[in-house]
């Protein structure tokens, strides 16, 4: 028996078996907003309303609390302040008034560890920061608690005022 082996030269080539394509270099820019908003999570939004009051004749008499949330959305990474500020006293439809002095607050955050208002606080007519964010600025929602200590000698009513919350970075 006789075994012919052939031998067949193959050519080694430097190109790759599949076609070469085009590369293409794209200059891609994105910009991100910068997002610092607030939004009230209450029916009424930002009416405070304590209903129908009916002082007691001897004692003062405590109405609420009313909570107000209070959602800030932020990606800035900067420090921010919510601040307060009340249109007036509390007045009822005959035009009796309850001072501001007998309006208190407090604050809580639900999620960041930013500076809050732990002890009653009298409302003012001034604006009063009722928060400041934690220094990386983390979206958070806050929780303002008002109750009124109604004295003995008002007058009975529904009474009402309007406050007015506003972000801004510090």
């Amino acid at each position: 028996m006789l075994l012919i082996i052939l031998i067949t030269p193959v050519a080694l080539t430097p190109f790759p078996a599949y076609p070469e394509t085009k590369s293409v270099v794209a200059d891609t820019r994105v910009f991100v907003e910068t997002i610092l908003e607030l939004t009230i999570s209450q029916e009424g939004q930002s009416e405070l309303r304590f209903g129908n009051i009916r002082p007691s004749a001897i004692d003062a008499t405590e109405a609420g609390p009313i909570i107000m949330l209070i959602e800030v959305k932020s990606n800035s990474g900067d420090r921010y302040q919510v601040t307060q500020t009340i249109s007036s006293a509390l007045e009822n439809s005959e035009g009796n008034k309850i001072d501001l002095d007998h309006l208190r607050f407090t604050t809580s955050s639900l999620k960041s560890n930013g500076g809050v208002v732990s002890s009653p606080t009298a409302v003012s007519a001034s604006p009063q920061i009722i928060f400041t964010s934690d220094p990386q600025g983390t979206s958070d929602t806050i929780s303002a608690q008002y109750t009124l200590s109604v004295p003995a000698s008002q007058a009975p009513g529904d009474y009402s005022t309007l406050l007015t919350y506003t972000v801004s970075s510090s």
